[in-house]
């Protein structure tokens, strides 16, 4: 390749020395596009956030908002969503397919024992606080122990210490913020939510809830004020005719002072009178909650999770919870990379290239979360793969569901402990036709005819019950799933006291059914 085409489709020819110094270097930069700002001359990046610029405030002006009950909410519970996510692990490092080597195994062993001693409760905490500051820079410590660098720290620091070059370099500010300088890059992991070139402090969300807790706390003191003004009665005196001045000065004190003690003394002839206000200050109300609902869609990205309020439907809130979980699986991801940042970092302070290595000695250590494993799903699998006529053996249900060999028989096996008995009779008794249908099962034979005696019933009351009935029964796993499918199924014709009556003769005959049954069985 000789040349280029531009945007506009033309070709120009270069020679090769020309193509290689126009690819290696940067054509679109802040110096190039003429991108300069006064605080750029002090070393420094201005914050690009929208809000704080036309404020006039810095990123520590964000604490205050914490103050707010909906933010503090919003906050906790969006956070929560993932530091209770307790199972977590790190692994050694290794290429796709390949077992990890014996250098990764150790780093990942050195590392998970380095973190014992940090509180990873806080640590988690502070990495998920960059979605609301933008970034989390967290500080890591070393400490010498025997032929390695031993992590003994690993703290958030304060968003407002540190800023960025034109570079886009994290920078500490340093004493008194006057002399900002470039970190190291193995002293420091970043954190950053939704982080741009134009904007490498990150995407803030306590920025944007600013203006909505200025607004609701004004909101606040006017509702107090409406509150205090007309929620309590009004005293409405009427003065004798021809009052003077001074009397009408006097009986308005008395009424002041009934408000306190309801004790007043007036002139004879006077006329008092107690009046309520029929408002309940509804706008004010509404003003609030709808600054209370954009603190929320800023931070949790829906409303009713935290207020229900009226008319919503149970299917509405699953859905905004629905939002909130896409939320916090974002937040997981991004302590997921926080902390493979961690392990790259450690990786690369005590297993450094050497000459005559490959440039990176070992894999870092991984992190990640484990999902508990979900039975539930694993049953009703097991149960489409038997209806389809799979047979499992025991080292299925040892495998899957961590059971011990002993702690369970399957359907049909005969058991260890109790070896079956065989009489003489039965040595000469003949064995039953492979070809001949088995016999159907005794217990489902009473079942069917127990419906097929309390179905008719139900069918006078509602043609549709029957079905209804005989699908709940299919469906209960349980004592408790087959009265709750009952009720959910319980006809719209009939009366409360005749589904009382017919609820009690059905489930009081699967009791007793329950109960002969269990007494027939051998265990």
């Amino acid at each position: 390749m000789n040349g280029l085409y531009t945007s506009t489709g033309e070709f120009i020819e270069f020679s090769q020395s020309e193509e290689r110094e126009l690819l290696t270097t940067e054509l679109a930069s802040r110096q190039s596009a003429g991108g300069f700002s006064p605080a750029m001359a002090l070393g420094q990046l201005p914050d690009p956030d929208p809000v704080l610029r036309k404020r006039g405030d810095g990123v520590a002006v964000l604490d205050d908002l914490l103050a707010d009950d909906e933010v503090t909410q919003a906050v906790q519970g969006r956070k929560l969503m993932t530091l209770n996510k307790r199972h977590y692990q790190f692994v050694p490092g290794a290429p796709a397919g390949d077992e990890p080597e014996p250098e990764a195994k150790g780093l990942c062993d050195a590392l998970i024992r380095d973190l014992e001693d940090i509180d990873m409760d806080v640590l988690i905490s502070g990495i998920l606080d960059a979605p609301y500051y933008g970034m989390t820079p967290i500080e890591l410590t070393f400490a010498p122990d025997g032929g390695r660098l031993k992590l003994v720290q690993a703290e958030p620091k304060p968003v407002e210490w540190f800023v960025f070059n034109d570079e886009n370099k994290l920078m500490f500010r340093g004493e008194y913020f006057s002399n900002p300088q470039p970190v190291h890059p193995y002293k420091f992991v970043l954190v950053r939510h939704f982080p741009t070139y134009k904007n490498p402090y990150g995407l803030r969300l306590l920025s944007r809830c600013l203006w909505p807790v200025a607004f609701k706390r004004g909101g606040i003191e006017f509702w107090t004020r409406f509150c205090e003004k007309f929620g309590q009665p009004w005293m409405l005196g009427t003065a004798k005719a021809n009052a003077t001045r001074a009397e009408m000065n006097a009986m308005a004190a008395d009424l002041a002072s009934m408000v306190q003690d309801a004790v007043a003394v007036v002139p004879g002839g006077a006329k008092v009178e107690a009046l309520q206000f029929s408002g309940k200050g509804e706008a004010h109300s509404s003003y609030v909650q709808y600054w209370d609902k954009a603190i929320n869609k800023v931070i949790k990205g829906q409303t009713l999770t935290s207020d229900m309020g009226s008319g919503h439907s149970n299917a509405a809130a699953q859905t905004h919870y629905n939002v909130l979980e896409g939320y916090g699986a974002a937040d997981m991801q991004l302590v997921v990379t926080a902390m493979n940042n961690i392990a790259w970092t450690y990786t690369k302070v005590n297993m450094p290239p050497t000459e005559g290595r490959r440039s990176r000695s070992t894999f870092s250590p991984v992190f990640g979360y484990v999902e508990p494993k979900d039975y539930k799903a694993q049953i009703e699998l097991d149960k489409g793969l038997k209806g389809v006529g799979v047979k499992f053996k025991k080292p299925h249900f040892v495998q899957t569901y961590s059971l011990a060999e002993d702690e369970f028989e399957l359907e049909g096996e005969e058991s260890k402990d109790e070896p079956k008995k065989h009489s003489g009779s039965e040595s000469f008794a003949a064995k039953p036709d492979a070809d001949q249908p088995a016999e159907p099962d005794a217990y489902q034979q009473q079942i069917d005819a127990f419906l097929e005696e309390v179905l008719p019933e139900a069918v006078s009351q509602n043609e549709k019950f029957m079905a209804a009935v005989q699908q709940a029964v299919e469906k209960a796993e349980s004592w408790e799933d087959m009265q709750l499918l009952l009720e959910e199924y319980a006809p719209q014709g009939m009366t409360e006291d005749e589904q009382t009556e017919f609820m009690t003769n059905v489930l009081s005959g699967v009791a007793m059914f329950g109960q002969y049954a269990a007494g027939e069985t051998n265990d």
